[in-house]
């Protein structure tokens, strides 16, 4: 609903040219660049948000859906500015007004682009209040971010919103098992093996995945892309050596909106029947991102011998994934 409606208005004000939105989708992507360093910067230092900013900026899915009339680049945008305000809002000594606006801007309208991205942000700012350390956050500003988030939840309950969360939280698994089903069974282009796609299988695999694909499959976009997938198996090494060094050096509560906004939505789309499809996964290239920066500042010698048997795992995973696309065809 709300891309649709963002057009019309684009369309309805300077015409109804292709060429202003994508004009627009570009400098948006330029400044989710920007943010991405901001909130690098914000949490790990200087270096690790250039990086994070550099990264960002060269990673091929980013550039590639600039170029297409679809709404992920907005929502992209959308959901790491949310991220960049609530963090800025959490972690500075006195909260603004101005920022606490634009915070609750930036959610509403996401909400009308993807409901269940808005409610992992959401979910994640609550966990971050309760849970993240003094250091980062006083008790009279978790106090008004609480009543401000109590207030923004039952504004939400009031309207059919809620009803999308609700119904997408209690028909997770079945929703899962029918389209897993559906591959499986469906005339062009089925997967005999889809059928046993389920949470316990994808969610081990979500930092990674997806996976590129060499054999014809009659699936023009995800061959053109298989490099943009191989990237991102390859920088999964440094998310997972950021996540252990905050887990080793007890940090986890000091960057506790990053992990929740990107676990909660990891988890979110692992029990959806869309887990290894790449455009679902745009969100949370960003956050990924960054903390592929912050893993690559912390590497040394011990961790440098893992790099290359990781390489190894990933192209016997990679394979592994081609025979399943081969095999549940034949």
């Amino acid at each position: 609903m709300g891309y649709p409606f963002y057009l019309g208005m684009l369309y309805y004000a300077i015409g109804d040219s292709v060429l202003p939105p994508r004009i627009i989708k570009a400098f948006l992507g330029a400044y989710t660049c920007v943010l991405a360093y901001k909130i690098g910067r914000n949490n790990f230092g200087e270096a690790v948000g250039r990086l994070a900013g550099i990264m960002t900026m060269l990673v091929p899915n980013m550039i590639y859906y600039c170029g297409l009339h679809v709404k992920e680049t907005e929502m992209v945008f959308l959901s790491i500015c949310f991220t960049y305000l609530a963090d800025k809002v959490i972690r500075a000594n006195k909260a603004r007004l101005w920022d606490i606006f634009l915070l609750i801007l930036t959610v509403t309208l996401l909400f009308f682009f993807r409901t269940v991205l808005a409610g992992c942000l959401l979910g994640s700012v609550a966990i971050t209040i309760v849970f993240s350390s003094s250091r980062i956050s006083t008790m009279n500003k978790r106090v008004l971010l609480v009543l401000l988030l109590a207030i923004g939840t039952y504004v939400i309950a009031l309207t059919p919103l809620a009803d999308n969360i609700t119904e997408h939280l209690e028909a997770g698994t079945s929703n899962l098992t029918s389209q897993m089903n559906s591959y499986a069974t469906r005339g062009d282009g089925n997967n005999k093996f889809a059928r046993y796609g389920s949470r316990s299988v994808f969610l081990p695999l979500m930092i990674m995945a997806p996976f590129p694909t060499f054999v014809d499959t009659l699936q023009p976009n995800a061959m053109m892309m298989a490099g943009a997938y191989f990237t991102r198996n390859v920088y999964a090494f440094f998310v997972i050596i950021s996540l252990w060094t905050l887990y080793k050096r007890k940090q986890v509560r000091n960057h506790l909106l990053l992990l929740s906004s990107n676990f909660s939505y990891i988890f979110v789309l692992a029990s959806s029947g869309f887990a290894l499809s790449e455009r679902f996964h745009l969100p949370l290239l960003p956050y990924l991102l960054i903390f592929a920066a912050h893993g690559i500042s912390q590497m040394n010698a011990k961790t440098r011998k893992l790099y290359l048997p990781y390489l190894f795992f990933t192209l016997a995973v990679v394979i592994g994934w081609n025979w399943f696309k081969l095999a549940g065809r034949s």
